[in-house]
């Protein structure tokens, strides 16, 4: 006779193969797949940071009213857990936009001033360019193409080249003007924008669906108030001026360069003549607005009363999961998707790949050919690309660089310019050559921060060093 424990667990392994005993558990779970309607309560709360990213893709992109705009983010399971987040934002810092997801340096060309971007929409707008594959082109005008003739050898370095990919690729991007020009801040209108509008649609359609056919109309209607209160949220003013915070670029204009830092294989430059100050925009303004708070907690309430009609379903929860799915997918897209310039809200001219694309075997040879193109980029990005002391060659040619552009900065503003009838002096003062710059560097002149400074001891020398092109002879 066996003992006592072992005929327990023998009786209890029978009991358990009784099919009367497992239909429970089974019972349980067909419930639960024939309407999952608990399942939609948790789903409610998971994917807020998506929404938000999704949101500040196609804040602005559309009609736009004084109090509100149109940005077609559909309706999904992670808009009642943003709606917590920005009331939280709302009542703290006051910013909807997300921080960058893409850290990079924002440096002017001019004044040689940089700061970290605490733009979203630029560091995408540098993540999106760098994804772009440039050709191998030779670097038309410079001055190795002048001196030497054409080697039968340069397309297959060319292509050496590109196979195994540069070490710094500079781009040049100009920004559309004239009176039909895009305005600057005001997105186009691409495929996420229209696929946007299209889930919306398609989520009503699906929604009518159980309303239909077994006269369940709560599907709709949550379907419908989720619209609405994602519309509003993602509609409010305070989007697009956060996300266009800059000022308007009035006359002259403005030479901007955007890279991650060193170890960067990819910058971009942007010459700005009409538009938004980007080096403003890199500041991150804040544009917080009362009404934001007070529009965030009232839209924080209603996704919880959104909360409790979805808890109160009784079937046809397939419909709502559907709905809210195809939103969620609709998200993720919206906010990882890469998108042009334009629809980012940023117009630029037709890019020329063998005028506008900078890019070398060596990081300093870029940089010099750069500074070529514009003077003042490559300057800009030296202490970026090397923080550290350059071999003397390299420190008499770029002193040589910061004298020319401080000549031509003095000659472009009027300072202390002699009235002269020899046109062709004024040339020579801006081409600055380069032995005259080589006597600037080498006389009493200073450079200190960018700009010229006369020694005391001799104001009157040092100006005619720096505009007489005859002095030194």
């Amino acid at each position: 006779m066996p003992p006592p424990l072992l005929r327990l667990l023998s009786g209890l392994a029978i009991r358990s193969a009784d099919p009367a005993n497992v239909q429970p558990y089974f019972s349980a779970e067909r419930k639960s797949w024939l309407s999952p309607d608990d399942t939609l309560s948790i789903l409610m709360i998971i994917g807020g940071d998506i929404v938000q990213r999704a949101v500040a893709q196609l804040a602005g992109s559309g009609p736009l009213t004084p109090y509100w705009h149109f940005a077609p983010v559909a309706f999904s399971f992670g808009w009642l857990a943003y709606s917590v987040s920005a009331l939280t934002s709302a009542v703290g810092d006051g910013r909807l936009m997300p921080q960058p997801d893409c850290g990079i340096q924002v440096v002017n060309a001019k004044s040689g001033y940089g700061r970290q971007n605490a733009s979203w929409v630029l560091g995408r707008l540098v993540r999106d360019r760098e994804k772009h594959k440039f050709g191998v082109h030779p670097q038309a005008g410079s001055d190795h193409q002048k001196s030497k003739p054409a080697d039968k050898s340069q397309p297959a370095r060319d292509e050496k080249s590109k196979k195994k990919g540069s070490s710094l690729t500079v781009v040049f991007y100009r920004t559309v003007s004239g009176k039909d020009a895009p305005q600057a801040g005001v997105p186009a209108r691409d495929w996420v924008y229209w696929s946007g509008v299209a889930v919306i649609l398609f989520q009503l359609a699906i929604s009518v669906i159980p309303g239909a056919l077994r006269g369940n109309w709560v599907v709709l209607m949550v379907t419908v108030g989720g619209t609405v209160l994602a519309l509003l949220g993602s509609g409010l003013p305070q989007w697009r001026e956060e996300k266009y915070a800059a000022r308007k670029i009035e006359k002259g204009s403005e030479v901007v360069c955007l890279t991650r830092g060193n170890g960067s294989t990819f910058a971009m430059v942007v010459i700005s003549e009409t538009g938004i100050r980007l080096e403003d925009l890199a500041g991150g303004r804040d544009k917080r607005q009362w009404t934001t708070s007070v529009m965030s907690a009232l839209l924080s309430i209603l996704w919880i009363v959104l909360l409790l009609t979805v808890e109160g379903l009784d079937g046809d929860a397939w419909y709502l999961l559907a709905v809210g799915g195809l939103g969620m997918v609709q998200n993720v897209v919206a906010a990882g998707a890469q998108r042009s310039a334009s629809a980012l809200g940023f117009h630029f001219e037709p890019l020329d790949e063998r005028r506008d694309v900078v890019r070398g075997d060596k990081v300093m040879k870029t940089l010099k050919e750069a500074e070529k193109r514009q003077p003042g980029v490559g300057l800009a990005m030296l202490k970026i690309f090397f923080p550290g002391e350059l071999r003397p060659e390299e420190q008499q040619y770029w002193d040589k660089k910061r004298v020319e552009k401080a000549a031509m900065d003095m000659a472009a503003n009027g300072n202390n310019v002699p009235p002269t009838s020899e046109p062709e002096r004024g040339s020579q003062v801006l081409g600055a050559s380069s032995e005259h710059a080589e006597t600037l560097a080498a006389s009493s002149l200073d450079i200190s921060g960018g700009s010229l400074q006369t020694q005391p001891s001799s104001p009157s020398a040092s100006t005619a060093l720096l505009y007489d092109p005859n002095a030194n002879s």
